[in-house]
C-alpha cells in the first residue's frame, strides 16, 4: 500500500498538480516509513482520484464534484471551530470586564451614599434607606466605614491601568499580525 501511495504522489508531482510542497513532504514521510496525519490522508484521498482516476469526462466530473464537496465540508467544519473558539474568547473577555464594572458600580453606589441619599429620601422611608446601601450597612456594623471609600478609589484607579494594558496588547497584536 505504501509503495502504491508513493507512486501515486510521484505521479501527481510529475503532473504538476496539487500543493507541491505538501506532496513532497508527504512523499518524504512515506519514504521514511512514518505514518501520515489524518488531514493529509484525507487530502490524498481527494487528490489521487482527482488526478489519477479514469480519464473520461464523466468520471473526472464526478471526482471533481466529490473533491469539492469534501473540501466544502472541511471548510465548514473549520469555520465552526473558529467561531466556537472566537466566541469563547470573547465571552471570557466580556465576562470579566462586566463583573469588574458591576462591582465598581455597586461599591460606588455605596461610597456615594451621602450624595445619593438626599435625592432618595423623598421616595424611600428613613428606616429602609440604610438597606438600599448594603455595603455601607455591613461596613458600619463592623466599624470599617471608610473601607468602602477606599475600595471605590482603588477600583476607579484600576480602570485606567486595565485599559492601558488592553490597549498595549491590542497594539502589539496588530504589530505581530502585520
Amino acid at each position: 500500500m505504501s509503495e502504491d501511495l508513493i507512486g501515486a504522489i510521484q505521479q501527481i508531482l510529475i503532473l504538476g498538480k496539487g500543493d507541491q510542497g505538501r506532496l513532497e513532504y508527504l512523499l518524504d514521510l512515506l519514504q521514511k516509513g512514518r505514518p501520515l496525519p489524518e488531514s493529509d490522508q484525507k487530502y490524498l484521498q481527494i487528490m489521487i482520484p482527482l488526478y489519477l482516476g479514469p480519464k473520461d469526462s464523466e468520471s473526472y466530473q464526478k471526482n471533481t464534484e466529490l473533491a469539492m464537496e469534501k473540501l466544502h465540508d472541511e471548510v465548514k467544519e473549520l469555520r465552526e471551530k473558529i467561531q466556537k473558539i472566537e466566541r469563547k474568547g470573547f465571552e471570557k473577555y466580556v465576562g470579566r470586564k462586566a463583573i469588574l464594572f458591576f462591582v465598581t458600580v455597586f461599591v460606588g453606589w455605596n461610597a456615594l451614599q451621602l450624595y445619593i441619599q438626599p435625592f432618595m429620601s423623598d421616595f424611600i422611608p428613613n428606616g429602609i434607606i440604610s438597606y438600599v446601601f448594603p455595603l455601607n450597612l455591613a461596613a458600619n456594623y463592623v466599624n470599617y466605614g471608610p473601607v468602602v471609600w477606599f475600595g471605590f478609589l482603588v477600583l476607579l484607579v484600576s480602570w485606567p491601568f486595565i485599559g492601558s494594558i488592553h490597549l498595549a496588547r491590542f497594539i502589539m497584536s496588530r504589530k505581530i499580525s502585520s
